[in-house]
């Protein structure tokens, strides 16, 4: 089952690749902001989830299977 992620919920960055597993060991950036959700060109035009870290400003698009709900916000996307 897919898990429902939606603007403003909190998600964990999953170690699933290198940079990934840096950010979260070297920066602690475990915890982040979903920003948008859809097609990005760095993911062939596929889903792609903007994210932005907790407690800084750094911003990443991932694909779903890269991050996990941490926590579940109220809709945002129409801010």
């Amino acid at each position: 089952m897919i898990t429902p992620i939606k603007v403003g919920d909190l998600v964990e960055l999953q170690p699933t690749n290198k940079r990934n597993r840096q950010l979260r060991a070297q920066d602690g950036k475990y915890i982040w902001t979903v920003i948008k959700i859809g097609p990005t060109i760095c993911f062939g035009n596929e889903e792609g989830i903007y994210i932005s870290s907790v407690g800084s400003n750094h911003e990443r698009w991932v694909q779903r299977n890269d991050i996990t709900i941490h926590s579940y916000r109220e809709n945002l996307e129409d801010e």
